[in-house]
């Protein structure tokens, strides 16, 4: 007959010891992105957000004639 096994659990604090370790990975990921976008020695200077994002004007629809088929009913 064999021998019934109790299933080994994990340390208790190892859980909490993972979640720290990513949260710390988290954080100085973050500072770094923060310090890559906003205080970055010798970054060019920024575009103009206007020009950056213009859209070229929409032809005004409403003076063009609108020509209907003649067999509406």
């Amino acid at each position: 007959m064999p021998v019934k096994q109790s299933p080994t659990l994990p340390r208790p604090g190892l859980l909490r010891r993972q979640i720290g370790i990513a949260l710390l990975v988290k954080l100085i990921l973050l500072i770094g992105l923060w310090f890559l976008l906003f205080r970055w020695h010798g970054k060019p200077v920024p575009a103009d957000m206007n020009q950056l994002f213009a859209v070229p004007a929409a032809t005004d629809f409403s003076s063009q004639s609108i020509k209907e088929s003649r067999d509406v009913r």
